[in-house]
């Protein structure tokens, strides 16, 4: 049998959520050809639930890591088992559309210089005040990369693409793995750099409901992840820029500006909350950021 759609699965104690995800891929009006769960050694029954599978999801795959590996290697093992030609990433937790697997792999089908789909998310009240959480971007069924980069995810700390896709997997050949060290924003840094060498396709429809656990309600900001989209963002302005030595300077000069903007909301958010651990956090971030000696802050004088 050939496989064409491979969906891998990375999950960690959330046996609940893992059992609705695999819920709604079996009712997938194009099933995937074959699906490759990848526990992070859980603790509590998703050996269990994953088990139940066997024989109900075409090509139906459990593997169990001996030790927690963080999420960029656990994806990085899960696609690696795949053999399809189109991968689609999903969630544990999350459900679909039924039409979610047809409507990626026609977009790919139809596209073949996009290197990955992505598709609007629905679910998501906090994020929207109306519409019932669906959430839908001004974006094209075809974007060129570099287009889409400098539109939608350039100067930016947040993105646009749930970590939720369908990519090619030569475009995963060239690009393996994920960056170890952005942890689980990891797949930003990796969308970025499918914007250099591919174009991106987008379905405009909600054909994901987002995971709404307490965990992803969090009124705290985790600063780990706003350092990690910081060198992000920096590591990737020399990847597009670096061969243009003014351009590049113009873009750090952009993005200081944006990161200093991003501080001021946090700087603001905290001592609302009276969070004064917070508060001293975004002045720290703001003073290292904007030092040229920052490891990360070359070009951050201006």
């Amino acid at each position: 049998m050939t496989v064409k759609v491979s969906v891998c699965i990375t999950t960690y104690n959330r046996a609940k959520g893992l059992e609705q995800t695999l819920a709604s891929l079996a009712a997938q009006t194009r099933l995937p050809d074959e699906v490759v769960v990848s526990d992070n050694c859980s603790t509590d029954d998703t050996k269990a639930v994953a088990l139940q599978w066997v024989g109900r999801l075409p090509g139906f795959q459990y593997f169990r890591n001996s030790a927690n590996l963080g999420m960029p290697r656990n994806l990085n093992l899960a696609i690696g088992r795949t053999v399809g030609s189109y991968i689609a990433n999903l969630h544990d937790a999350d459900t679909f559309a039924p039409t979610l697997i047809e409507r990626w792999e026609s977009a790919l089908d139809a596209h073949p210089s996009a290197g990955f789909v992505f598709s609007g998310v629905g679910g998501w009240q906090e994020r929207t005040r109306q519409g019932g959480g669906v959430i839908l971007h001004d974006v094209d069924p075809l974007t060129p990369g570099r287009s889409f980069y400098e539109r939608h995810l350039r100067h930016r700390f947040s993105s646009i693409v749930w970590g939720t896709v369908m990519a090619r997997r030569g475009a995963y050949d060239l690009l393996l793995p994920f960056d170890e060290q952005f942890g689980y924003i990891s797949d930003v840094d990796m969308w970025m750099r499918m914007c250099y060498h591919f174009d991106v396709a987008y379905v405009r429809e909600p054909l994901i409901l987002l995971d709404h656990t307490p965990q992803f309600r969090s009124k705290n900001v985790n600063w780990d992840m706003v350092e990690w989209a910081h060198r992000i963002q920096l590591l990737n302005l020399q990847r597009f820029y670096g061969r243009d030595p003014a351009r590049l300077a113009s873009e750090f000069l952009a993005h200081q500006a944006a990161a200093r903007r991003f501080l001021a909301r946090r700087l603001v958010g905290r001592l609302r909350h009276l969070d004064w651990s917070g508060a001293r956090r975004s002045i720290e971030m703001w003073r290292a950021w904007s030092d040229a000696s920052h490891p990360y802050g070359t070009g951050f004088n201006g």
